[in-house]
């Protein structure tokens, strides 16, 4: 992997026939034949040699981009026409952020940091309209399930909680992780969960109630993020770049 040093995360277009792949500052849209289509730069590295993007996510319609880097700021992209233009920018205050959703409908961004609630946006009018406490620990990752509901990972304790629009708890396993750092939900709400630092991933049918451990990815999975139709399921590895699980195995994705 060159040019961009992709390291950071990644969001599959839900058509699939675009992937999104982030640096520490910079983002590179790629086709599906590994072509870069556009880089998306704004996010600011300042002085701050810490300062990285952290995730990404495509609205459900595919016409958004969002990026949310610990500078403390989301940043939408519009894409339409053959292009991918810069959009508005949210500031998230005092939150240190690590990880963002759109609900299904599109309508509603959650972003969770480690330094407060998980922060409910209005897409379309780019306002705070609410917040979700975790129900245990410290929050770091969200991702939405088909009926609208909230995952929500943290740690000290490390936890996984579902909450839905009541601020009802449902039942959930504990991940593996220490530091349950990646969320991603597949199209049929199977939740994968992986580490900040560590190689271990989980991934939790929510209807069917199973969850499992996967063998270790190679290096780390600092990230995780299904398919756009779930048939796979990719982490970020800080030594060996992007993994590809296909239910069998773990293997490396050549990306230009």
């Amino acid at each position: 992997m060159t040019g961009n040093h992709r390291r950071g995360p990644l969001a599959w277009h839900p058509s699939g026939d675009m992937l999104a792949a982030a640096g520490r500052s910079q983002i590179d849209i790629l086709g599906r034949d590994g072509a870069r289509q556009w880089t998306l730069t704004g996010h600011s590295l300042g002085k701050d040699e810490d300062r990285r993007i952290v995730d990404l996510a495509f609205s459900p319609d595919g016409a958004l981009l969002a990026s949310l880097s610990t500078e403390r700021t989301v940043r939408l992209w519009r894409i339409r026409e053959g292009a991918c233009e810069a959009a508005q920018v949210i500031d998230l205050g005092d939150l240190m952020p690590a990880s963002l959703s759109f609900s299904p409908d599109g309508t509603e961004l959650a972003v969770a940091g480690a330094t407060g609630p998980v922060q409910i946006w209005s897409v379309n009018d780019v306002e705070r309209i609410r917040t979700v406490e975790a129900p245990e620990g410290s929050p770091l990752g969200v991702a939405h399930l088909s009926d609208g509901s909230l995952v929500i990972s943290s740690y000290e304790p490390a936890a996984l909680a579902v909450v839905d629009s009541s601020g009802a708890v449902r039942a959930r396993p504990s991940p593996a992780a220490a530091r349950p750092y990646g969320l991603s939900v597949s199209p049929e709400d199977v939740v994968a969960v992986s580490g900040e630092s560590d190689d271990t991933v989980t991934v939790w049918d929510v209807h069917g109630g199973q969850h499992r451990d996967l063998p270790p990815a190679r290096g780390s999975a600092y990230r995780v993020q299904w398919a756009h139709d779930g048939s796979a399921l990719y982490v970020v590895s800080w030594t060996f770049g992007v993994l590809r699980w296909d239910g069998t195995q773990w293997s490396r994705l050549q990306m230009p």
